[in-house]
């Protein structure tokens, strides 16, 4: 068995690719099978780890390019600092912006206003305390995910630019 085979698990590509087929899975699971509907920035998260798992594909690819691996860490930082936003929000350390707090549009009289959220289902808003699990919330485990998940692929990356 050559080191290249022993060793591809340890990819920063790979590893991206799966963390963020992981994250996407669960955050679909939550929505479709247990009910509970994204917020504002849930969906941005999701947008984050979209492109995670588009680069990490990518940098699968084009095996040898550190920019691939450099551009994945970009994308969890991103995909963490929302987490970290969300939190906040959460928390009620900051106000939430007017797309988490579901009044993004005027669209005239409060009977209109009803009927189209009546139409458009249940929503969450961002500063609406998510489920706990274990007594962390939701919005706090996709922190620690995205921020482990950010911390193994940094590391990863950096020894693959040492190396080369």
């Amino acid at each position: 068995m050559n080191l290249y085979k022993k060793y591809f698990i340890l990819q920063p590509s790979l590893l991206a690719f799966i963390f963020s087929l992981f994250a996407l899975l669960i955050a679909l699971y939550l929505q479709y099978i247990l009910n509970y509907p994204p917020c504002h920035l849930c969906i941005m998260q999701r947008y984050g780890f979209g492109i995670t798992l588009t680069l990490g594909l990518i940098g699968l690819y084009f095996k040898n390019q550190n920019i691939i691996s450099i551009l994945i860490c970009l994308s969890l930082l991103y995909t963490i600092s929302i987490a970290f936003w969300h939190i906040g929000i959460e928390s009620q350390w900051w106000a939430a912006s007017l797309e988490c707090s579901g009044m993004i549009e005027n669209i005239g009289s409060l009977k209109e206003e009803l009927e189209n959220t009546l139409k458009s289902g249940p929503s969450a808003t961002c500063d609406q305390v998510s489920p706990k699990t274990l007594g962390i919330t939701l919005v706090q485990w996709s922190f620690i995910y995205g921020l482990v998940s950010f911390i193994i692929v940094t590391i990863l990356t950096i020894k693959q630019i040492i190396k080369r």
